[in-house]
């Protein structure tokens, strides 16, 4: 499996097109359950203490995944015919935004036996020994592995059921499958330098933490499609026997940090801590523009206020004297390829989730952005109305800035439409000598001043950068897999250069390919839904010193 976390899984029946002979499927419609799943998340709760993301990671199933699924008939005991019958995944497909998983049980079918009067329940990871138990023997007798640093070692230690027992209706078994165990995800937001690829310095954990087999040579670590090690440090506990965790340890820094937390845990539940490094871009680099309080209509159409400061940068992610990109703008264009803290510059321009600049990402040398080369393609990295704010996925708080700087979330800009003023200032032409290759394609874009109502003298400049988008939807031959040329359109450089477009931390509610970003110029401000994760977008940094 892979980022499991705070999710449920919907087994849906489909009748999918199966390597089965005619004869296979007779007599089906009397006597046979179909099974096939839909993995999806659902929405988070609970109130944390710590920076949590308990609803940023949709499950998908790989291929080799097993579930058991059995069947107790009406005087409660194990059908013969439904005893821990395998299912095993095979592949997935992209179907309007859904990722459907097929299967296939041990003896080639995709259907379990039906018995009049009899219920069933599934499980993941499947295990021989449970072959003659019921759901409640599963649950109580299972634990995790001590060590789980490895991939193996993982799955196996993170067991979903259904939530009871389930009945069949119309000839299908719908299944709805929980997380028992609950996650801690440990990320350290300074352990790699600006590069990428040094490591700096190791987040420690002491004795006194517990439950004691939480160690740091003991929690998994998935790889990157480069073979790179993530960020994010996972461990499994069980709730029924682990109620709480204790973190003891230390960062070390430049002058060492002591740390002592202590989390209560619930089944289900991802708990994401972030440890914070110190900052590459002072925190003086950012204006309070005094929306604690302003009152705006959220996207459920709630009127409500941050509760919360929050200081927007004087400038844009790729305008501090940390990070680079690839290329050097051209004569005359705004800004360096190390940055200049210019507060016109755009900066650079990133996709949803990637902590790199697309149009030169060293894995596929393509110059442009879209699907294709984009890392998350089948988007499971956050579900409809997730969030990837103070994760590894946050561009600003993982890599280049750190600390307490991250993405700004969809309220937040709301907050500064509702209590800011937009004025157009300025404007400028560039090239595209980034974007192209070539010093051609001259583009104008402008500057809007975006002023405090409450406290005129709070302001920001915010530059109108439009957008990078390669290609819009992935392009599928006959058989339905996915081209190498995606839709065959080339770079187009840069898309509506008058309008401002800037990522938000928040996944659209909507269309499961999509974020929230914000779109405005000195006219109007709106919040969209409708921008594909691979489009790259600009960002400005922000960070919330009293947020809770």
């Amino acid at each position: 499996m892979r980022d499991i976390r705070k999710i449920c899984l919907l087994f849906f029946s489909l009748l999918a097109v199966l390597a089965c002979r005619k004869e296979d499927l007779s007599n089906t419609s009397s006597d046979r359950l179909y099974v096939c799943a839909l993995s999806r998340p659902f929405s988070a709760d609970g109130d944390f203490s710590t920076k949590a993301v308990n609803n940023g990671y949709l499950t998908t199933f790989e291929a080799g995944d097993v579930i058991g699924v059995t069947g107790v008939d009406k005087n409660g005991n194990i059908l013969d015919v439904c005893n821990n019958v395998r299912f095993t995944y095979h592949k997935d497909t992209l179907i309007n935004g859904a990722i459907w998983s097929s299967f296939l049980n041990e003896r080639g079918y995709s259907f379990v036996e039906r018995v009049d009067g009899a219920s069933y329940f599934a499980y993941y990871p499947y295990d021989a020994r449970w072959n003659g138990h019921k759901l409640e023997d599963i649950i109580s007798s299972f634990d995790v592995l001590e060590d789980q640093s490895t991939k193996a070692a993982f799955d196996s230690s993170d067991l979903m059921t259904t939530d009871g027992y389930i009945y069949p209706s119309a000839g299908l078994l719908s299944m709805e499958m929980d997380h028992k165990m609950s996650t801690v995800s440990l990320f350290y937001n300074n352990e790699w330098m600006p590069d990428g690829i040094t490591p700096l310095y190791p987040l420690i954990l002491y004795p006194g933490t517990s439950p004691a087999s939480l160690t740091m040579d003991h929690t998994y670590r998935a790889r990157t499609e480069t073979g790179a090690l993530e960020l994010r440090h996972r461990y499994l506990v069980n709730p029924r026997k682990t109620t709480s965790v204790k973190l003891v340890g230390c960062l070390e820094e430049t002058n060492v940090r002591l740390f002592s937390h202590t989390i209560d845990v619930e089944a289900g539940h991802l708990y994401s801590i972030s440890f914070e490094g110190e900052p590459l871009v002072p925190y003086t680099d950012g204006v309070d523009l005094e929306l604690n309080d302003v009152e705006f209509v959220d996207r459920d159409g709630n009127t409500v206020t941050l509760g919360y400061t929050v200081m927007w940068s004087k400038y844009n992610l790729g305008e501090s004297l940390g990070e680079s990109y690839p290329f050097d703008p051209a004569l005359n264009d705004l800004g360096r390829k190390t940055g200049t803290r210019e507060p016109y510059a755009r900066g650079d321009y990133y996709c949803w989730g990637a902590t790199f600049t697309q149009y030169d990402n060293g894995l596929t040398g393509y110059n442009g952005y879209g699907y294709n080369n984009y890392f998350d393609k089948e988007y499971s990295l956050a579900p409809l109305g997730g969030t990837i704010k103070e994760t590894e996925y946050d561009v600003a708080h993982a890599k280049w800035w750190r600390g307490k700087w991250r993405l700004p979330t969809e309220n937040e800009f709301r907050a500064m439409y509702a209590g800011c003023t937009f004025e157009k200032v300025e404007s400028y032409s560039e090239t595209q000598q980034r974007y192209l290759g070539d010093a051609v394609g001259r583009t104008t874009f402008n500057i809007i001043k975006v002023t405090s109502k409450k406290n005129p003298e709070k302001y920001i400049y915010m530059s109108t950068g439009g957008y990078l988008d390669g290609t819009m939807l992935p392009e599928k031959d006959a058989e339905g897999n996915i081209t190498e040329s995606g839709d065959g359109k080339k770079n187009q450089g840069i898309v509506a250069p008058g309008t401002a477009y800037y990522l938000s931390s928040s996944a659209s509610p909507t269309i499961l390919r999509c974020v929230s970003y914000a779109y405005f110029n000195a006219e109007s401000q709106l919040i969209k839904v409708d921008g594909s994760r691979y489009t790259g977008m600009l960002v400005r940094p922000v960070y919330s010193p009293d947020e809770q």
